[in-house]
């Protein structure tokens, strides 16, 4: 009895395999397809179908009647490999994006296999954003950028300006307390390995006061006759005004022109054809509504070096003191060469002197005697009356 039951278990799961065939379908890459490219299904079956459909749900695009073919598109061939009924192909040319989806290889005793098609395609950036109104921010604010793009696979997004070298990655970047030097380009750029990377910019404009842009030249040498021209580099947004006054006479001179270097970046001029009384301090002041007014002072010097160096002060107690500590140095060297020649220079007078006094000082320590002594006595003074003599 349980054998009976085996086979009939074993009829009823596989005799409809056997009696349909099994039918195993494939793309050739497996993997995905490529938009714009060509693709191919292939279906291999274990019956001998006479009617095979290539389809996607209930849609069938091309049908295959003994390796005979008929199609609802030409991009769709269908046939037999190598005249084989039991191995069949479906080519797609140009295939797009409504061909991923699901295939079917169907046949009409009631067999099908099935798989899916993926078909990549490029990144399109669909939007570049920021909640900058018009693009224009405060300095010190907070932008946030978003960067929408429509791919397969996902794309990876950077960002980028024309400001730094640094990049950020995400479909949304902050960037946080915006400086002046922010103002540029920034671009969103999308990349997911199908084709070349896609870009899109926008432009940012911080709006700032006025500020030197690099460094200011405050001091310029120049002669009478000759042409000078000051400048001042400035950093603002908007653009700003420039003003000019010579601090001496307080009046207004006309700039030669303010060149925009950049979107945020002005260059003012002013030249002068140099007489006596234009060495002076001359005063720049930068507007552009906002944070007030920034001056600068450039000053012009004379340069003509045939021109005799002004005195300069005397400081008389320190020229004093000079001189009589030179005095009493040059007093001091006198008395010193003065005691050295007098130690030097001693009279015979008092080296007889000092002699006859040591002696007569001896002799009367050797003899006590009064003739003795007057002997000796007389004649150490005979002594010293040869010897002066």
């Amino acid at each position: 009895m349980e054998f009976k039951y085996i086979l009939i278990l074993i009829v009823i799961v596989y005799l409809p395999v056997l009696i349909t065939g099994k039918y195993t379908i494939r793309g050739v890459p497996e993997s995905y397809a490529v938009l714009g490219e060509n693709y191919r299904l292939e279906c291999n079956v274990t019956d001998s179908p006479i009617h095979v459909i290539f389809c996607t749900g209930t849609i069938g695009l091309c049908d295959m009647i003994n390796c005979g073919s008929s199609s609802t598109d030409n991009r769709y061939k269908c046939g037999c490999i190598n005249n084989n009924n039991k191995q069949l192909y479906l080519n797609i040319s140009n295939i797009n994006k409504q061909d991923d989806t699901t295939w079917f290889c169907r046949g009409y005793n009631g067999g099908q296999g099935v798989t899916t098609i993926s078909v990549y395609y490029p990144q399109d950036i669909t939007s570049i954003t920021s909640d900058a109104v018009n693009n224009e921010a405060d300095e010190g604010s907070d932008v946030i950028f978003n960067c929408n793009v429509n791919s397969k696979p996902v794309s990876t997004i950077t960002w980028s300006s024309s400001t730094s070298t640094d990049t950020n990655t995400g479909q949304d970047w902050t960037l946080t307390q915006a400086k002046c030097q922010d103002t540029g380009i920034y671009t969103c750029t999308a990349n997911n390995g199908i084709g070349l990377p896609t870009t899109k910019s926008l432009p940012l404009n911080i709006r700032c006061s006025p500020r030197i842009e690099g460094n200011l030249k405050d001091v310029v040498i120049s002669r009478t006759s000759e042409e000078v021209t000051l400048s001042i580099d400035v950093m603002a947004y908007p653009k700003p005004s420039f003003k000019w006054i010579q601090e001496s006479t307080g009046l207004e001179l006309t700039p030669d022109t303010t060149q925009q270097v950049a979107t945020n970046n002005y260059i003012s001029s002013l030249t002068v054809t140099i007489q006596q009384s234009s060495f002076d301090n001359y005063i720049v002041t930068v507007n552009n509504s906002i944070g007030g007014d920034k001056s600068y002072t450039i000053k012009i010097i004379d340069g003509d070096s045939s021109k005799p160096e002004p005195p300069s002060e005397l400081n008389i107690p320190a020229i004093v003191g000079e001189i009589v500590a030179a005095v009493v140095v040059i007093i001091i060297i006198i008395v010193v060469v003065i005691l050295i020649k007098r130690r030097k220079k001693k009279s015979p007078e008092e080296s007889y002197a000092t002699f006859t006094n040591r002696n007569q000082a001896g002799y009367r320590g050797l003899n006590t005697r009064p003739a003795v002594y007057e002997n000796v006595l007389q004649n150490s003074e005979e002594y010293v009356n040869m010897t002066r003599n």
